[in-house]
């Protein structure tokens, strides 16, 4: 609402980015950060809807399943939960095909994608405080027997700060080789996913027509 109707206003030109870096700022490395810079508020779009997805979700979505179902029961929930994330690109893409692509512009595109993000963020926030509430109101009833203590009550789980997590993990060889497959397994598909767009591009180089094929 603030950043996109004043980008031409926000964006420095590239020719003053250029003359700022240091180096020769026309080729190599220098010249594409000299194009992010220059483009800076598309890259922090970029950069929060990585954030938003990968993290604000994915990341607040299991920690939440994991403190309200019980470790006997994850084998019986998280494949559900698994394969019911599975629709999530199946509807977003038809409502980019059918919908966001046939704009009369990529700007109008973009004005339609935000308000579905903006409209799936505020149902996130209504089912997860729907279900706060009613897993307070029947919490005797949710619980199983290893989540509670002795005199009924519920055990708190310890929280670490980020250097503790980090400390917790390093300590763990299982925990570390854990890491090392995520680790590897993010740079892979991030290496991969920018080859095969870069050449999407260049059969598409109308952001529409980009957006229907993505979709």
């Amino acid at each position: 609402m603030l950043i996109y109707p004043n980008v031409n206003r926000l964006h420095p030109s590239l020719a003053a980015v250029q003359a700022i870096l240091p180096g020769n700022s026309q080729t190599g490395g220098m010249a594409v950060l000299a194009n992010i810079v220059s483009h800076w508020t598309s890259a922090l779009f970029y950069i929060v809807s990585e954030i938003y997805s990968s993290v604000s979700v994915g990341l607040l979505f299991w920690q939440f399943a994991n403190d309200v179902v019980p470790v006997d029961q994850a084998k019986r929930f998280y494949p559900l939960f698994s394969q019911m994330s599975g629709l999530a690109p199946v509807l977003a893409g038809q409502y980019v095909v059918r919908f966001a692509s046939k704009a009369t512009d990529f700007s109008s595109s973009m004005h339609r994608l935000t308000a579905a993000v903006s409209f799936a963020g505020i149902m996130i926030c209504f089912f997860y405080n729907a279900s706060v509430k009613y897993i307070a109101k029947n919490e005797g009833v949710q619980l199983s027997a290893s989540a509670v203590d002795g005199d009924g009550k519920k055990k708190k789980k310890p929280k670490m700060s980020m250097m503790e997590s980090i400390k917790f993990l390093a300590s763990s060889q299982y925990l570390r080789l854990i890491a090392a497959l995520v680790l590897g397994y993010g740079l892979s598909i991030n290496f991969t996913e920018v080859m095969w767009k870069s050449l999407v591009k260049k059969q598409y180089p109308n952001p529409l027509d980009y957006q229907r094929f993505m979709g």
